[in-house]
C-alpha cells in the first residue's frame, strides 16, 4: 500500500503520533515503525534536495556582456 501526503500533513501525522498513548506493546510496535518510515521519507526528501543543489551548482552560470 502507498500512502501520498504533502509537507503539512506529514506533519500533523507526525505529532498525532508523538502524542498517542500506546496501551501495549503491539501498537508501541506500530507506532516506532511509521515514526521510522516517516523518518526514512524525511531523510529521502533532504537527500533528493541535495542532490538537486549539487547538480545547479555544477552548471555553468550564463555571463552578460
Amino acid at each position: 500500500m502507498k500512502l501520498e501526503l504533502n509537507t503539512e500533513q506529514l506533519e500533523l501525522l507526525e505529532f498525532i503520533l508523538s502524542e498517542f498513548e500506546y496501551e501495549d506493546d503491539k501498537e508501541r510496535t506500530l507506532i516506532e515503525q511509521i515514526e521510522a518510515q516517516i523518518y526514512n521519507v524525511r531523510e529521502e526528501d533532504l537527500l533528493r534536495v541535495a542532490r538537486i543543489l549539487k547538480a545547479q551548482a555544477k552548471q555553468p552560470t550564463p555571463q552578460w556582456d
